[in-house]
């Protein structure tokens, strides 16, 4: 019970913090729509991957409801036991009229994102999203063995929050080489 006796005016702030004991698993397609997979160095779907091996990470993005949206931020959380393969091309330059992403194989994908913010558990990509599904591909290494959680990817417009997506969960297995 919080109580103020006198004149003098009484604030408060809760705040709580904390993770989700499991991954969201439904799908959300409101406006957009996302999915993400991982394929082998050959396109190839893959479910168990060896630690050291590189691989692929597909996410596809589509809007439903317009021709186009812009300023898009797309999250793609890595799942545990892997790390994202920077582009060893990628230009330092954010104003550069040939920016290329710090990850991303730019020959698979048919999306380029205006810009990226890569971490060591997730790829942020912001950009504008079409109505034709569009692609885009960029390489993880897997670093640690055993049975992974696969996080959702994630889409929402940057100003108008009411257009979210959000993909599927799953699992990744990585084994001893």
């Amino acid at each position: 019970l919080l109580r103020q006796d006198g004149s003098t005016p009484l604030f408060y702030m809760l705040s709580e913090g904390g993770y989700d004991r499991g991954a969201p698993n439904k799908v959300i397609a409101e406006g957009l729509e996302i999915s993400h997979e991982y394929l082998d160095l050959a396109g190839e779907p893959v479910s168990k991957v060896r630690v050291g091996d590189e691989f692929l990470v597909r996410l596809r993005l589509r809007a439903k409801d317009f021709d186009q949206v812009s300023q898009v931020a797309v999250v793609d959380l890595l799942p545990g036991g892997t790390e994202p393969v920077y582009n060893p091309s990628a230009s330092g330059n954010d104003d550069s009229p040939d920016w290329i992403p710090p990850v991303g194989e730019m020959a698979m994908s048919d999306w380029g994102p205006e810009f990226a913010d890569v971490r060591e558990d997730r790829v942020v990509l912001y950009g504008t999203v079409y109505r034709n599904a569009t692609s885009f591909v960029y390489r993880v290494r897997a670093t640690n063995a055993g049975i992974f959680g696969t996080p959702p990817a994630y889409a929402e417009g940057m100003y108008d929050t009411t257009l979210q997506a959000r993909s599927k969960a799953g699992t990744l297995e990585i084994v001893k080489p």
